[in-house]
């Protein structure tokens, strides 16, 4: 206390200088600076020292020990304008002591430091305006009201975000801040910010940002972005960020990666800085369409098409270029076949390899970076021909008659498929012999002849069939070093001689006494024949077919009917009497078939049959008896037969020919005897029938057969089939089935002499062709009579062995499965340089058929002017006749074309430019047709009407390329041509055809016809339809609307079929028709008998190798993938360029000519049991109704000759 007094009176005076200059500025901030005003007056608005405030007290300092009550403290208060933006506090005090001075609002205190004796800065941004705040210094209140400070303008604000849908502004001077909402109405306006203070308040005019921008985009390549529902008021840039930094303006194309995610935001500009709204996730999806095809896939190329598009939604993306690239590093440029398609061909491959290729698509540069894309495949090329690198043989002599053969072993690249066998020939003047190896190249070669040359071939086949080329060498035997002999074996040879000769002596003379018991031997001589070689077969034809064919009758009645120095004693005894169908034909003692029953009954009328060099190669029989049944299938089962052949029906002209002994479907199993007989199944073909059966023999438990029977139903009831390609057709089906462990093939028509012995003839007749490159006729068919009397019974059959081999000879086998189509048409279309391919010289091959029949009705004055093309006139043999006094379904047949004459035909008799043209299943199923004339509508109408027709082709417009093709006979409404009226019914339009229901009717009937027209729209200005498969596709609609595949009466109602000149595009028609019948029926094609068929019936049908190529094309699009072993062509169907100089040979007369008589003359009574007598003759032809299709070769029913020379 006496401390306290002794310091005196203490006296603190505090000067609070408050200095506020009315044109302060802010310093600069970091947040983006917004500009304002306050609505409220400022305190101080003086810059000059003004007088002193009412003087204070504050309660505070110190107090001695003595006295605890504090000091009163003085102060004065002034303005003083020396520093900006801040607040100066002088305080008069001890200048060694620090005062600590604290300003108090309601929410917060601020606390400062300073010396007695310095000023204090406090800068305005540490206070408020119009906000009351108390005053303490060191603990000590401000006896006073609370201070306050004016409020300045401040120009200097700043605006931050927060969140999507707020936004705050702060004071750059004061430190103020409010956050408010964001509205659509507030968007992008001037608009005040009121702060509400202690004593006043404070605004800011701000500029409002934009509302949350609904920023979308399309779903497309390209895509643009777009700002949905944008104020009206907003003119700031819409930038929109996906990757990268890369910024994209509104509506701007986007070429974004498909099925990539995407974040994207939208930015705008807000007080120079951008900012983020509205992120949006963008991932577009294409509609791809992705689609692979091979086509023309062979040994050493592979093509393939590649569709790659993205669809409509990302059109945008388009393609620079295609490039394909295999494992083995090889590439190839690809070609753009069109926007979205490429073909890729990748060449130079090696034969059966499996290849893994890619093929990529380069994004156009153009639209920006992308990715490329890609698609693979696996795939194997064909098989080709073995190739030997090393073409020498090295043969080595084992012995002066033995040899060593060897070449160098395929490496596995050479074999060009799966790895087969080496196969090695020995060709001398001697029989070719042949051996096989399949593990190598090496062949032994022993017991040769002495002193003889030998050529060695070998040629590899791969395990697809294909061949390579062979590679030879020539060497010679030595001399029989073993061949010398003593004097010993001389002695031994000449008693052994001497010893035959006697026993040749004693068998001469049992011969002779047993002769005299039979009857007189052959007296007459055989003709010495020459036989005829392949090349010369033609000439040898002709000339004996001159002069009526009086060379062929000649030559055929110098061979005996019967030979009489054979016995025939078994066949007369009389217990066996009952069992010959023909007391006339018996088979010789000799070589009779003996049945093994154990006892005497073992005779049936059935001979063994030689064929080319082949012992009991046949059995020719007769037509089983009811009574020989049971001997016919056990001499089936005893000599292992597991094909039988018969040419005949059961039943023809009302006449029984030979008994059913085989079951019906229906009855599955027929039990004759011991012998119980199954059908396994059957397949109808239009000119044979194949049934699989199974034979048991009860006698022999658990033993089974299979046995395959083929019926030959198109031999026509007088003569022969006048197309002798059937018979060799019906060769390859009987051959298709033997096997290596097949007994004798059963032959038998109804006596078993005729068409059997004529069958056995052409197939062994083949086989000398293709073994020595000729044949011997003449003798083989008295080689057959000395083995059964009376075989090949009359001069027709005789002439057909001829005309058989003549077609074999020119046109070979072109038959092809289609388990083997693709691989055949790939070797046919293969080119060697220059040289035509084999497709092109089979085409060669063809016979044209030049005006080979009459064509009288049609070129004659009176209707020349009904043909729209003189080259196109229809035959008069096969031409459609109608007559206008007929109505319905009546036609005439045409009258024989050597027997026509103009003058006999009757006026009722109307001409058409039409011809009936043979189906696959009937005769007749087709008419082809020139376009309708104006002149002739009404004719083409009543063809229609009285044939019944139910389906009509169109294969044109009416109008091509300016020029007239066919009148349109029908309309909108319905239309008449004389006596005829058509009208249209319904009109249905389909991609690539138009289909009419029409209804034809005769004002002189009644009855109403119904026909649907087939239009093809895509062959139109072309000489060929672009995609074949489109013509396919028609014709299997039409076959299925019509019901042709199981309808036996639509199929004898003809389909017409018309174009222009009713040969060029209908040729193409009718022979795609027919060869999908036969692919579908038989499994088989043959494409060249199917055109030479056709070119018979009609002129300009398929007349260039762009059509006959067509044709393979169509039937390839239409069974595209099949299975089964590749079969290498044989080589006699390579080329072989026929001469056109001479047409069809004239064909030989009916076999009821004087053969036919003499051969019915001949006729003895059957059997006693019968009681009745038929002609031993009477083979068997087709019954009518049993079959569908019968020969349409005109009426003779001799053969003919396809021959060109």
């Amino acid at each position: 206390m006496a401390r306290f007094f002794a310091l005196g009176p203490l006296v603190l005076v505090l000067c609070l200088v408050l200095f506020l200059s009315p044109t302060s500025t802010s310093e600069q901030d970091t947040d983006t600076k917004v500009t304002g005003s306050s609505n409220s007056p400022t305190i101080m608005q003086s810059a000059t020292p003004t007088p002193a405030l009412p003087t204070g007290s504050v309660k505070g300092g110190k107090a001695n020990d003595s006295d605890k009550t504090p000091a009163p403290l003085q102060y004065n208060t002034f303005k003083n304008n020396y520093f900006k933006n801040s607040v100066i506090v002088h305080i008069n005090g001890s200048s060694n002591h620090t005062y600590q001075l604290k300003l108090m609002n309601k929410q917060e205190g601020i606390v400062f430091e300073a010396a007695g004796s310095s000023p204090l800065q406090i800068p305005f941004k540490k206070v408020k305006p119009c906000t009351n705040y108390t005053v303490t210094i060191d603990g000590c209140q401000l006896i006073k009201d609370p201070l306050n400070f004016n409020v300045n303008e401040s120009k200097s604000q700043s605006a931050y975000l927060k969140g999507e849908e707020k936004v705050c502004f702060k004071d750059g001077k004061w430190n103020l801040s409010k956050c408010i909402n964001i509205t659509d109405n507030d968007s992008c306006v001037q608009k005040p910010i009121h702060i509400e203070l202690d004593t006043c308040s404070y605004t800011m005019k701000v500029r409002m940002p934009p509302g949350k921008p609904n920023i979308n985009f399309s779903e497309t390549i390209p895509t643009k972005f777009v700002w949905n529902d944008k104020p009206s008021k907003c003119n700031e840039t819409m930038k929109i960020n996906c990757f990268d930094d890369k910024e994209y303006d509104l509506g701007e194309d986007v070429y974004l990666e498909p099925s990539k995610k995407y974040n994207c935001a939208g930015q705008y500009k807000y007080y120079n800085k951008f900012i983020n709204r509205n992120k949006i996730t963008v991932n577009i999806n294409c509609d791809w369409e992705n689609k692979t095809e091979f086509y023309n896939v062979t040994s050493n190329l592979i093509n393939i098409s590649w569709i790659l598009s993205p669809g409509d939604k990302c059109k945008g993306i388009t393609w620079d270029s295609f490039s394909g690239r295999c494992q083995n590093n090889y590439t190839t440029k690809c070609r753009m076949q069109d926007a979205k398609t490429a073909v890729c061909q990748f060449d130079k491959l090696h034969a059966f390899t499996t290849y893994n290729c890619t093929i990529s698509a380069e994004v156009n540069k153009s639209i920006g970076h992308y990715p490329n894309y890609y698609t693979s495949f696996v795939k194997e090329t064909e098989s080709s021909n073995p190739v030997f690198r090393d073409d020498k043989i090295k043969v080595k002599k084992t012995s002066h008659n033995s040899f060593t053969v060897e070449c160098k072993d395929l490496h596995k690249e050479d074999w060009n498929g799966p790895k087969g066998k080496y196969i090695a020939e020995l060709i001398s003047y001697r029989p070719t012999v042949k051996e096989e190896n399949e593990t190598s190249c090496f062949f032994i070669f022993e017991n040769l002849y002495y002193h003889t040359e030998y050529t060695f071939k070998i040629t590899a086949e791969n395990g697809k069939g294909k061949k390579s080329k062979y590679v030879q060498a020539t060497h010679s035997t030595s001399y029989n070093d073993k061949a010398l002999i003593g004097f010993l074996v001389f002695l031994i040879l000449v008693t052994s001689l001497a010893l035959l000769f006697v026993l040749y002596k004693l068998f001469l003379l049992k011969r002779k006494r047993t002769a005299e018991d039979e009857e007189i031997l052959l007296t007459q001589p055989l003709r010495r024949v020459e036989p005829i070689y392949a090349g010369g077969l033609v000439e040898a034809y002709k000339n004996k077919i001159a002069d009526e064919g009086r060379l062929f009758m000649d030559e055929f009645q110098s061979i005996p009917r019967i030979f009489s120095n054979y016995t025939i004693k078994e066949a007369k005894k009389q217990e066996n009497q009952s069992k010959n169908r023909y007391v006339d034909i018996l088979p010789y003692d000799y070589n009779r078939v003996t049945l093994s029953t154990g006892g005497e009954d073992n005779y049936i009328n059935a001979s063994f049959i030689e064929g080319y060099r082949e012992p009991k190669k046949y059995i020719a029989a007769q037509g089983p008896k009811d009574e020989t049944v049971v001997d016919f299938w056990r001499m089936v089962w005893e000599q292992k037969s597991s094909i039988i052949v018969m040419v005949t029906r059961c039943e023809e002209g009302n006449k029984t020919k030979c008994a059913q002994y085989w079951p019906s479907l229906d009855r599955e199993t027929e039990i004759f005897e011991d012998f119980v007989v199954k059908i396994r199944s059957e397949e109808h073909c239009p000119d044979y029938v194949i049934r699989h059966l199974i034979l048991n023999n009860k006698r022999e438990k658990g033993s089974e057969r299979e046995v395959t029977h083929i019926q030959f139903i198109s031999w026509p009831d007088h003569g022969v089939p006048g197309d002798p390609s059937l018979l060799l057709k019906l060769r390859r089906r009987v051959n298709s089935f033997k096997n290596f462990f097949s007994g004798p093939v059963v032959v038998h028509c109804s006596a078993g002499v005729g068409r059997t012995g004529t069958y056995m003839s052409i197939d062994a007749m083949i086989e000398s062709l293709e073994a020595e490159g000729r044949v011997d006729i003449y003798g083989f068919v008295a080689k057959l009579r000395r083995q059964r009397c009376l075989m090949v019974q009359v001069e027709a059959q005789y002439i057909l062995i001829h005309t058989a081999l003549i077609e074999y000879n020119q046109f070979g086998e072109t038959e092809v499965s289609l388990s083997e189509f693709h691989s055949v048409l790939n070797t046919l279309r293969q080119k060697n340089g220059s040289d035509p391919s084999l497709l092109e010289k089979e085409f060669q091959k063809l016979p044209k058929f030049k005006k080979w029949r009459t064509m009288n009705t049609g070129s004659s004055e009176d209707n020349k002017k009904k043909n729209r093309d003189s080259a196109v006139i229809p035959y008069d043999f096969n031409r459609v006749i109608f007559r206008l006094d007929i109505e319905g379904n009546q036609t005439s047949d045409p009258e024989d074309e050597e027997e026509y004459s103009s003058d006999e035909e009757e006026e009722s008799n109307q001409y058409i430019n039409a011809s009936f043209i043979d189906g696959y299943w009937c005769n007749k199923s087709l008419i082809a047709a020139q376009g309708p004339l104006p002149s002739t509508a009404e004719e083409f109408l009543l063809m229609l009407y009285q044939q019944q027709t139910k389906t009509l082709v169109m294969l044109t417009d009416c109008q091509e390329d300016g020029k007239d093709y066919c009148f349109q006979y029908w309309g909108d409404e319905k239309k008449t041509y004389g006596d005829m009226e058509i009208e249209v019914k319904k009109t249905e339009t389909f991609p690539t055809y138009v289909r009419r229901h029409l209804e034809i009717q005769s004002l002189k009937k009644k009855e109403v016809l119904k026909v649907d027209q087939y239009q093809f729209l895509k062959w139109r200005g072309r000489e060929l339809p672009e995609n074949a498969q489109e013509l396919v596709e028609m014709a299997s609609i039409i076959r299925e609307n019509g019901h042709y595949d199981n309808s036996k009466t639509n199929r004898n109602v003809p389909i017409v079929v018309h174009c222009n000149n009713g040969s060029s595009r209908t040729g193409i028609f009718c022979a795609l028709w027919n060869l999908l019948d036969s692919a579908y029926t038989e499994k088989l094609v043959d494409v060249l008998q199917e055109v030479k068929n056709l070119r018979k019936l009609r002129q300009g049908m398929v007349e260039t190798i762009e059509q006959y190529q067509f044709l393979y094309t169509a039937l390839e699009g239409a069974f595209p993938v099949q299975n089964g072993a590749v079969k290498t062509p044989p080589a006699k169907d390579a080329a072989q360029v026929i001469n056109e100089t001479t047409a069809l040979l004239t064909e030989p007369n009916s076999t009821s000519g004087a053969d036919q008589k003499e051969a019915e003359e001949s006729t003895a009574a059957e059997s006693n049991e019968q009681g009745a007598k038929e002609s031993s003759t009477a083979e068997a032809p087709a019954a009518e109704g049993d079959g569908e299709k019968a020969t349409s070769e005109g009426p003779t029913n001799g053969p003919t000759a396809t021959v060109e020379v």
